[in-house]
């Protein structure tokens, strides 16, 4: 009697169990699409894991003993159901239609022709799910019902961010064997590891971060007790199954993935569309450049539902691919609701008021309608009633409160708002993207003070068309017609970022230019037989342009043209009495004397300029951090020296008027005083990268002489021989002004800041140290911290602290007080640093720690006189070993 009501309430157990991990999965399956995958999944992991956890009790039942089974067999039943209670109301809401969320693959599933094209992209987005979980490490074992495993695994094994994730990435054929024996032994000669001793494997794959791909998986093998010994929940281990289409992974993995159910989009695309598609492969590309975004799926789809013009469709797939031309957080819904709007036929101001008044909740329609009618928006009550449905019918608008009320979803919301701004502007007139061969009669550019022609098909200009301002952007354009020069208005010409070959010789009619930006970069010198000139720029066209205010070259430094053609350009810009901006690449340092003689109109303190100064090749992959090279250019005047040897006089002259100066590759220089510290006085920012021989920043012997005052940021990256920040005695201005220091990849880098050095940081508020091994403390005294003036406070406005792979690192100050304003401190791989100062983390601004979990567990105290340890377990933030870092602090950094 007692076995058989085990027995029955195992059946309940295992049905309950289904039913919640069906739910799970789907869960898992919606939340891995666009735009849902961008809202907050905290609550939903933790009801992921809590799932998992079960799963793994009820699996133990199996080796636990009678009094522990009974006890568990009371309470889970009551745990499951209360996890089927589980609130998804958050995820519907954002989920367009309700048909994709109740998906249910149980059988065979056969794809049709038209499917099987789509294969690539439901690979694509099977890989999405996978990778939007597979850093949780409570995912052990994944089964994947495939269509093709060959191909997606294939994919899975050769992913950059999967080999940065695991130690060990392998892909075995399991089709040969029927037993779990089977399977590990294949899986040991993989790694070639003996078969015979099962000790062994197992130790090894424990101590590891590891994915193991198996392919062909016979069904009828427990898949959960393949590799039970290996597990260890400090690393990140997964095992991927791949299974037959007809095969019920539920229960016994953690989670299980139908790759089929990835056509449901594609299915809900087509059966909104209807058989009114202009061509199938047309619609097709309209689904891919969707990338999965349902929301931009369904109000595209709605949009075309009976649109049987196949222009229409070819042009709703071109505008999913534009890049949007102001901000937006969702590129893909922003194109699809300016490729809409203009669609509906319905005036502008009706959706404008929608996107800025309506209430969130919900407003009824009578009292819609009537604002629209009081605006003089429409005519009439039936008109309004009209437009109202025809928003709702395309999604822009949602019906509520028993279709009383209309409302509309915040990311419609937000990317019109956006889309608005742009076309707020009367002065513009807004034409990319459209596949235009020609641009509209003279009669719509009369009033316009702006023209956009990006991703466009246009050759030919009009004749003579009155446009005071111009803006002409167009990426596809390899060369610009000559038709430019009879723009007699033109003020503004900006082709920055495009790929012209060269312009051509009309450009210097046009005299009313104020600013001229070009890119060169379409051009290689494996092309030049198909083009006949060898100049970027015909001669005597930047001299005619003489009302020319700013002017920018960006150019490719592997174009032999440009070092025949950048002398002539240059004695022409000195010829140029209103310029007060100017971007330009030198080869060689003697191009600088032309700036300098006495005929040239350049005054350089008088201006902004941008000057690469060297001869180097474009590398395809730079050394150079994003972040502070972006910081460079947006600095007011540039200089960047690269690949140099010695102080040329030139540099020397040039660099009195920099604010900002980045010293690129240096061959020479062992010190920055090197260029003369009076010709640093204006110097704000400072880049210095891969200059392998200096040592120190500066050793200059003279107190007296206020050193880099001015400097307020300063930047040091992969300094092979770089030892120290300074050698000789400090002034009372040197480095005051400092508001940030980064150092990166500076290997014998032993000394950061002295006491005498802090005394002068008064303005310092970040401090980034990475992969410098030699340090051991940010702060080097020859005192005892003791003996130093008690409540002598350092470094008043540090609000950043990052130290990251520093292996000898043991202590931030010992024991000085600093950064009582501290916000934000972050260690990672510093092995070293076993303890901490209450001195060091006394800020009550203190927001964020951020460390690695284990690290912090271990972390001790120094006593303290003055200071008592904060707890600060509450604003600890871990940083997970086998996750990309950047991302990571990016992450955190949004949090706070």
């Amino acid at each position: 009697m007692e076995l058989q009501k085990g027995l029955i309430i195992y059946s309940c157990i295992n049905a309950l169990l289904k039913t919640l991990n069906k739910m799970k999965d789907n869960v898992c399956f919606i939340l891995s699409y666009p735009p849902i995958n961008s809202m907050n999944k905290e609550r939903h992991i933790g009801w992921i894991r809590d799932v998992l956890e079960i799963n793994h009790r009820v699996r133990e039942l199996k080796t636990s003993s009678k009094k522990k089974e009974k006890n568990v067999l009371k309470v889970v039943p009551s745990e499951i159901t209360r996890l089927l209670d589980h609130s998804v109301s958050d995820i519907k809401a954002r989920v367009p239609e309700d048909n994709i969320w109740t998906i249910s693959r149980s059988g065979p599933m056969f794809l049709s022709a038209y499917e099987r094209n789509l294969l690539n992209l439901v690979t694509d987005f099977t890989i999405r799910q996978l990778l939007e979980y597979i850093e949780l490490v409570e995912f052990r074992s994944i089964a994947i019902s495939v269509i093709d495993d060959t191909s997606l695994m294939s994919r899975l094994e050769n992913l950059p961010r999967i080999r940065e994730m695991f130690n060990i990435v392998i892909q075995v054929n399991a089709s040969s064997y029927s037993t779990i024996e089977g399977i590990e032994h294949s899986i040991s000669r993989e790694l070639g590891l003996s078969t015979s001793s099962r000790q062994e494997v197992d130790e090894f794959l424990k101590s590891k971060s590891f994915l193991i791909l198996l392919n062909d998986v016979d069904r009828r093998i427990k898949l959960d007790n393949v590799g039970t010994n290996w597990w260890d929940s400090k690393n990140n281990q997964k095992i991927i199954f791949g299974l037959g289409p007809w095969d019920d992974g539920y229960m016994i993995v953690d989670l299980y993935i139908i790759m089929q159910d990835h056509l449901s989009s594609w299915n809900l695309f087509c059966s909104i569309v209807g058989e009114a598609m202009g061509s199938w492969r047309i619609a097709k590309h309209v689904f891919k450049r969707c990338c999965g975004h349902l929301l931009a799926i369904v109000l595209m789809a709605r949009a075309l539902r009976g649109v049987e013009s196949v222009q229409i469709w070819k042009h709703a797939s071109h505008a999913l691919d534009l890049l949007p031309t102001s901000q937006t957080e969702d590129r893909i819904l922003f194109n699809a609701l300016a490729f809409i709007l203009p669609l509906l036929g319905i005036a502008d101001e009706c959706l404008k008021y929608c996107a800025f008044y309506l209430d969130s909740e919900g407003t009824y329609r009578v009292d819609l309608i009537e604002s629209w009618m009081e605006h003089k928006f429409i005519r009439t009550f039936d008109e309004g009633k009209k437009i109202v449905q025809k928003l709702v019918n395309v999604c822009l608008l949602e019906s509520c409160g028993n279709g009383d009320l209309v409302r509309m979803r915040d990311e419609i919301r937000k990317e019109f708002l956006n889309l608005f701004k742009t076309k707020m502007n009367p002065m513009l007139l807004e034409l990319g993207g459209r596949g235009l061969t020609e641009v509209p009669k003279n009669a719509a550019w009369e009033k316009v003070s702006e023209i956009r022609l990006m991703n466009n098909k246009i050759s030919k200009l009009p004749d003579n068309p009155n446009c005071p301002t111009l803006k002409v952007v167009n990426s596809i354009f390899m060369e610009l017609p000559p038709e430019i020069g009879e723009l007699s208005h033109l003020e503004v010409l900006d082709l920055e970022g495009t790929e012209i070959i060269d312009l051509p010789a009309t450009i210097g009619k046009l005299t009313n230019l104020r600013c001229l930006k070009v890119s060169f970069y379409g051009y290689n010198n494996s092309s030049r037989k198909n083009h006949h000139s060898d100049r970027v720029i015909p001669q005597n066209v930047i001299s005619s342009l003489l009302q020319l205010e700013e002017l920018s070259i960006d150019v490719n430094p592997n174009d032999e043209r440009w070092d025949v053609t950048v002398k002539d350009i240059i004695e022409e810009v000195c010829s140029l009495n209103r310029l007060d901006s100017v971007k330009l690449y030198m080869p060689e340092i003697v191009l600088l004397n032309d700036l300098r003689n006495e005929s040239s109109q350049i005054n350089l303190s008088c201006m902004q300029f941008r000057f690469t100064v060297g001869s180097h090749m474009k590398r395809i992959i730079s050394r150079v951090p994003p972040e502070p090279a972006a910081k460079f250019e947006e600095q007011e005047s540039c200089l960047k020296y690269v690949n140099g040897k010695g102080v040329p006089n030139e540099i020397k002259e040039i660099l009195q008027h920099a604010t900002a100066f980045f010293l690129d590759r240096h061959l020479t220089v062992t010190s920055l005083s090197e260029f003369g510290i009076e010709n640093m006085k204006n110097l704000k920012f400072c880049i210095l990268g891969e200059c392998n021989e200096i040592q120190t920043i500066g050793d200059v012997d003279d107190d007296k002489v206020v050193v880099l005052g001015s400097l307020e940021y300063l930047n040091l990256y992969y300094m092979k021989n770089l030892r120290s920040i300074w050698t000789g005695p400090y002034g009372c201005g040197f480095l005051y002004s400092l508001k940030a220091l980064e150092l990166c990849s500076c290997p014998q880098l032993t000394t950061i800041f002295t006491l005498e050095l802090v005394k002068n940081l008064k303005n310092l508020e970040e401090l980034v140290v990475e992969d410098c091994p030699e340090i051991n403390t940010i702060v080097t005294y020859e005192v005892p911290a003791a003996d130093v003036r008690p409540w002598t406070m350092y470094l008043p406005k540090l609000k950043k602290i990052s130290l990251h792979y520093m292996p000898k690192l043991v202590s931030i100050s010992g024991g000085l007080w600093i950064a009582p304003s501290l916000e934000w401190l972050s260690f990672y791989d510093c092995p070293s640093l076993k303890t901490l100062y209450p001195e060091e983390v006394s800020s009550g601004e203190l927001k964020v720690v951020i460390g690695e979990a284990d690290w912090w567990c271990a972390l001790k105290w120094n006593q303290s006189s003055w200071f008592q340890p904060r707890n600060l377990d509450a604003i600890f933030a871990p940083i997970e070993r086998d996750r990309d870092l950047i991302t990571q602090l990016a992450e955190i950094n949004d949090q706070h």
